[in-house]
């Protein structure tokens, strides 16, 4: 099966992934444990959950490298490299995809607040992205994705690094709040200055993930097809998590999410997935609902 980006986006809508990090407590990692560590210790866990998902209907699945930046690994306390992480990750996704599937290297967010809002200064957390996004590159990902992303300078350092590494395909996801009865990010930015800066920098696509559930996501969906010049992702949680008998639990199950899918793709969104809490049944049921 000959698969590429551009030859998926002709049949769009596209089904993204969901969770993982929640997939993998549900299979018995501890909530705040790094879920690379399961790209060392229990890769069998980590296939599994990728090839849930292809069954599914996804045609994008994402690597488990969120965290995978030196800063991260090390305050995770993992002593492994960010190369040896990636390319197990990597080829892992890979191998579970067996061409049904393009593989789309994740890069969360450093994990502090570069100057001039914060003290760790811009060419370091620009070296952390070059270092992780050229290992992505490396180890063959098709896609790299930048995601969660509060600040746009932040993301833009991201894709910056992207472009360098020779990533082919580079989009960058924001999460938004509301604020004054605007999505905004936490550093205040608009969905349209997000979506225009990002495709100014070269941007394959841009869109949100995460986020504070359907209804603020359907106001940020609603005003990437107003203001980008590139393709559209939205990632969403599976609404907001409520603790119930000390568990985490989230709100929105499958049917839920699937009608949801199908108002994404209404708005004219080309690519759909889930965030937080959404799962291979999540995925199905927006396939279902989509065909194809």
């Amino acid at each position: 099966m000959t698969m590429d980006f551009a030859s998926l986006l002709r049949n769009a809508p596209v089904l993204f992934d969901g969770a993982t990090g929640t997939e993998y407590q549900r299979r018995g990692l501890p909530v705040g444990a790094a879920p690379e560590q399961w790209v060392m210790e229990r890769p069998d866990d980590v296939t599994a959950v990728h090839r849930a998902y292809i069954d599914a209907g996804a045609r994008i699945i994402e690597t488990c490298t969120f965290g995978a930046t030196r800063r991260r690994l090390d305050s995770s306390g993992l002593s492994y490299g960010v190369e040896e992480v990636t390319a197990r990750a990597v080829a892992l996704a890979r191998q579970a995809a067996g061409g049904r599937a393009l593989v789309a290297g994740s890069v969360g967010p450093f994990g502090a607040v570069m100057e001039p809002y914060g003290d760790v200064p811009a060419a370091d957390v620009e070296a952390l992205f070059s270092e992780q996004a050229a290992a992505l590159v490396a180890a063959g990902a098709d896609i790299v994705l930048i995601e969660t992303m509060i600040s746009l300078d932040e993301a833009v350092t991201a894709l910056r690094a992207a472009k360098r590494a020779g990533a082919a395909v580079a989009g960058v996801t924001m999460t938004f709040e509301l604020i004054g009865g605007v999505p905004r990010t936490s550093f205040g930015e608009t969905v349209r200055e997000a979506a225009e800066r990002l495709a100014q920098e070269g941007a394959s696509f841009v869109g949100a993930n995460c986020g504070a559930g359907f209804e603020l996501m359907r106001l940020v969906a609603s005003e990437f097809r107003i203001h980008a010049s590139v393709p559209v992702l939205i990632q969403t949680n599976a609404g907001i998590p409520v603790i119930e008998n000390g568990a985490i639990r989230y709100p929105e199950n499958a049917e839920s999410f699937g009608a949801f899918a199908s108002e994404l793709a209404a708005l004219g969104v080309p690519m759909i997935g889930g965030c937080c809490g959404t799962s291979p049944e999540h995925i199905a049921e927006a396939r279902r609902r989509l065909g194809g």
